[in-house]
């Protein structure tokens, strides 16, 4: 227990530091706030420019958010101590693929939020890339819908190549929530259609 809430406490400092940071220096801007959905399970499925963008959503969306992240990330040992574990992200790859899903459909089961980034990776370009059917599988399976978001301008303003972070602005388009009525591909077809538009308003 005192794990737990030593990982929840350490989420929320991380969600207060960061809104901070991002409005004070970033000019954060949102748009679509009001699609936020109230307490209640759903899954946040993002455009990926950065390696920033997970830090944004901590920073918008009051209720925590389990993000998956990929498995190689836990490998390195400062990233996976310093805050993927912290922050309890759940590990995916192929070895963990059964375990992930079953740890989010936990989460979702108990009314909690999954946040995703369907593309697999980072990605710079406006166009979503082909998506993962993840994101489908997990709200149909839990009758949960999905929140589509638009990140703009965390890719011009750090990268793994920069020390120093560039000023800039952020921007984030949040998305009239989707609910799995279609078939799987339907389905993320509306995603990477919506996720798009979002990206290029």
């Amino acid at each position: 227990m005192k794990h737990q809430n030593s990982k929840s406490a350490f989420y929320y400092t991380v969600c207060l530091a960061t809104r901070i940071i991002l409005t004070i220096f970033y000019s954060l801007k949102v748009r679509g706030a009001e699609n936020i959905l109230g307490k209640g399970a759903y899954i946040i499925a993002a455009n990926h420019i950065n390696w920033l963008d997970g830090f944004v959503l901590v920073a918008l969306f009051k209720e925590k958010i389990t993000f998956l992240s990929a498995s190689y990330l836990f490998e390195r040992p400062i990233v996976r101590r310093a805050f993927l574990s912290r922050l309890g992200c759940i590990p995916v790859g192929q070895a963990q693929t059964r375990k992930a899903i079953k740890e989010a459909l936990n989460i979702l089961e108990k009314g909690g939020i999954i946040g995703i980034f369907p593309e697999g990776g980072v990605r710079l370009t406006k166009e979503m890339q082909e998506i993962k059917r993840g994101a489908f599988f997990l709200a149909h399976t839990a009758n949960v819908p999905i929140v589509p978001v638009g990140i703009q301008g965390t890719n011009h303003i750090f990268s793994l190549s920069r020390k120093i972070p560039r000023p800039g602005g952020i921007t984030v388009n949040i998305g009239k929530p989707i609910y799995c009525k279609e078939t799987d591909r339907e389905t993320n077809e509306i995603i990477v259609a919506k996720i798009t538009e979002l990206v290029k308003n």
